[in-house]
């Protein structure tokens, strides 16, 4: 366990287009809507802090790591993930956009991120970084497919 400068990278990679959001949020927002239960937002928001702590404090394990097929297919995880983002301003930050299946790939934004982890995961064949990477996994898919229902709902 020790920090090294690639454990702030990789969780930092994910969080840069978050981090753009804050400041060119989303037009066109629904007033309310329904949530899941509460059991799947405590499983997506620890997921999201262990999946971001963890290669922060294992910083050196993930140096130690020759790059391989998982490291490269989080490449591509990423660069997918920010061509969502770009669709999305794109699209003048319409926020069904945000849910809108890419090449029939539904959730896109939740899919890619949350493959992103799993494959850190398996890069590291770490349970420790793999059950963070699922708990996430699930609350994050569950919540996104819930909004994007609502929003096809609302269209419909």
């Amino acid at each position: 366990m020790g920090l090294h400068p690639l454990g702030f990278i990789v969780p930092l990679f994910v969080l840069l287009p978050n981090l753009i959001f804050i400041f060119l949020p989303p037009r066109n927002a629904p007033e309310s809507l329904s949530s899941t239960p509460l059991i799947f937002t405590l499983l997506e928001r620890a997921g999201q802090v262990t999946c971001f702590m963890m290669p922060i404090l294992f910083g050196d394990l993930l140096a130690a790591e020759p790059l391989g097929g998982s490291a490269v297919l989080m490449v591509i995880c990423l660069l997918i993930y920010y061509g969502c983002w770009v669709r999305f301003y794109r699209r003048k930050r319409e926020f069904s956009v945000l849910f809108t299946p890419w090449l029939g790939i539904p959730v896109p934004m939740a899919v890619f991120p949350a493959l992103y982890f799993l494959l850190l995961s398996y890069w590291l064949q770490s349970w420790l970084f793999a059950v963070p990477a699922c708990l996430f996994t699930v609350g994050h898919l569950v919540n996104s497919w819930s909004v994007y229902q609502q929003i096809r709902q609302y269209r419909n």
